[in-house]
Formats: structure tokens, C-alpha cells, sequence
């Protein structure tokens, strides 16, 4: 069973690297992607483990840091690392996932921009944040709405994600 889970953190890996490479080579305005490796990370945050969700944004940013070079790296890794935190803080207060997919894109993106002032030495990134605030809650909502598309057909039909209270949000 171990070397099942293994081989399964194995492809999820390279499913999330090769989203992330695609991605890059999609012209788009500078900085604003549609963050599909998002999903592999939301996947194993919820149906695996957050130190498996947590193993694959850290090689995910080693594997953008090789490809992409060090700032790349370390803008990876700053803003997937946040957004992991933020969208675990909500799952755990069994928020929707459209918002935590939305709160997750946000925070990716507030994290890159954090990382981005502290190597330019200047907070004048942060003129950028409405713009990538508005591309990350929508990238986040297109990621929850592909995540709910291709749930039925992954592994681990016990997942948490299945219920249809975490789907559709807590009642009001």
C-alpha cells in the first residue's frame, strides 16, 4: 500500500511540475497565470495529507527553481507555501471550496508580491496586487469548478472533498 501512495505522490508531482511548465510558456500579461497546479495541491490537501500537499509545492518550487532559475524558485515556493496555509486554515473551518480555491489564489499571488518587494527592496510592487488580486480569485475559482469536474474520476473516492456540505459551503 505504501509504494501505491508513493507512485501516486509520484505522478501528482509530475502533474503539478508539468502545469506549472506549461503555464510558463502561455503568453499572458506579467505575472498572472491560471494556476492549475493549484488543483494537484488542493487534491492531495484533501484527499491525502497536508504533508503530501505540502511535499509537492516544495518540489514543485525545486523543480521551478531549476527550470526558471532562482527568483522564479523563490517566488514559487513564497506564494504556494501562503496559499497552502491559507487554503488549510479554511478547509479546517469547513469553508467552501470555491472560497478556499479563491482565498488560495489571492494569497498565492500576496505571497509572490511579498517575496518580489523584499528582493527589489521596494514596496512598489504592491501597486500590482489589484490586478493579480482579481486574476488570482478568478484563477481560484476556475481550479475549485475543474477540481468538482474531475473529482469523480481520481483515486480515494473517500476523500473529504466528496461531501456535499464542503462543496456547497456551510449553510447560512
Amino acid at each position: 500500500m505504501r509504494s501505491k501512495r508513493l507512485a501516486l505522490d509520484s505522478i501528482l508531482l509530475a502533474l503539478a511540475a508539468a502545469f506549472s511548465f506549461l503555464e510558463s510558456m502561455i503568453p499572458t500579461p506579467v505575472g498572472i497565470r491560471l494556476g492549475l497546479s493549484s488543483i494537484v495541491v488542493m487534491y492531495a490537501l484533501l484527499c491525502l495529507s497536508k504533508a503530501e500537499a505540502s511535499a509537492i509545492v516544495l518540489l514543485k518550487a525545486c523543480f521551478a527553481l531549476i527550470t526558471r532559475g532562482f527568483y522564479a524558485g523563490i517566488l514559487s515556493l513564497s506564494g504556494s507555501f501562503l496559499s497552502l496555509l491559507g487554503m488549510l486554515i479554511l478547509y479546517r473551518m469547513n469553508s467552501s471550496l470555491v472560497l478556499m480555491s479563491c482565498i488560495g489564489g489571492f494569497l498565492h499571488n500576496l505571497g509572490q508580491i511579498l517575496a518580489a518587494s523584499l528582493f527589489l527592496g521596494s514596496g512598489s510592487v504592491f501597486s500590482y496586487l489589484p490586478i493579480l488580486t482579481a486574476a488570482g480569485l478568478t484563477a481560484g475559482f476556475v481550479s475549485a469548478s475543474l477540481l468538482r469536474m474531475i473529482l469523480p474520476y481520481l483515486p480515494y473516492s473517500n476523500c473529504s472533498i466528496r461531501s456535499s456540505q464542503f462543496l456547497k459551503g456551510p449553510d447560512k
